[in-house]
């Protein structure tokens, strides 16, 4: 049989031992569970530690069963991982520190990334920090918090323009800009009513005008084929024009109105015959009187044609020949 004190002694650290594994479970760690052990290496540990979970696709796969500082003395920190699970985790897989939850919690996600290499105990991940809430709406907020300063201070430069702009001499002449433009806005009212009542006294006028257009508007729609034969007769006449050198004829009328005016200029200097004619009084004179002569030549001939005509019936020659 064995002692009390050698019962007592078992007693004790069947004790010690339960006690053990309970803190241990309750801080995550299990002493008869068995995993791989994996590392990823921080710039910041954003409040990670032991026990915290490691999950793939929201499920937990693992939890950290260690968190501290790198032993090259750089001051990143390295955290320990053990993965429990049985589904294939690619080495180069990103151990990712996110947000569990409003709250703060913390844990580490693992995304899968493409590859035929799997885990093994002692593997370094590839290691990231999702951006907090907080960072997140600062990211968003930032740009419109400068662009909403700035707005700001445009609009107090543009206040104190138009503080100054609108004191003393300047802010009397915009009051009188502004009653411009209202009794320029009272004016257009009264021509529109104006121009409304003109339409109502003679809509009838405007109804025949209206009726009048209409007919103008049928009447050359349905004489379209005519004025389509005029308008390609002018088009072919102003080509014909264009392709009958009408720039040569131009110059050729030109030349012989050069000619007429010199010949003009002749006539009215008493140059030649004609010029003769039309300056010169005697040589009128002379071709009337000789005109005159030869018309009392004429006269005398058909009164007595014998003085100047011989006639013989015979075809013989009168010797008895009668002067007078």
């Amino acid at each position: 049989m064995f002692s009390r004190e050698f019962k007592a002694g078992v007693l004790v650290v069947l004790a010690a031992a339960v006690l053990y594994w309970g803190i241990s479970f309750l801080k995550g760690s299990d002493l008869f569970e068995h995993g791989t052990e994996v590392y990823a290496v921080y710039d910041n540990a954003e409040g990670i530690t032991k026990s915290q979970s490691v999950t793939l696709n929201g499920f937990s796969v693992g939890k950290v069963s260690d968190v501290y500082f790198h032993p090259n003395h750089s001051g990143k920190i390295v955290v320990k991982m053990n993965i429990t699970t049985d589904y294939p985790i690619t080495a180069n897989s990103l151990a990712e520190i996110r947000s569990a939850d409003l709250l703060g919690a913390k844990e580490i996600a693992l995304v899968l990334e493409k590859g035929s290499v799997l885990i093994e105990s002692g593997d370094t991940l590839r290691s990231a920090i999702e951006a907090s809430l907080s960072e997140s709406i600062n990211k968003e907020v930032i740009p419109v918090k400068v662009k909403a300063e700035k707005l700001l201070a445009s609009l107090d430069s543009t206040v104190n323009i138009l503080t100054g702009f609108l004191g003393g001499e300047m802010q009397e002449e915009f009051r009188t800009s502004f009653d411009n433009v209202n009794r320029s806005i009272s004016n257009l009212g009264t021509i529109t009513d104006e121009l409304s009542l003109y339409m109502s006294e003679n809509r009838e006028a405007l109804g025949s005008a209206t009726q009048n257009l209409e007919r103008l508007t049928s009447m050359l729609n349905e004489n379209r084929d005519e004025l389509d034969r005029v308008f390609n007769n002018l088009a072919n006449i102003s080509d014909t024009l264009a392709r009958a050198n009408a720039g040569e004829a131009m110059r050729s009328l030109s030349k012989t109105a050069t000619r007429l005016d010199a010949i003009t200029s002749n006539i009215e200097a008493g140059e030649g015959t004609l010029g003769k004619l039309v300056a010169n009084d005697s040589l009128y004179n002379e071709i009337n009187h000789a005109i005159l002569s030869l018309d009392k030549l004429l006269e005398d001939i058909k009164e007595r044609p014998g003085r100047y005509v011989e006639i013989s019936i015979f075809g013989g020659k009168n010797k008895d020949t009668k002067t007078e």
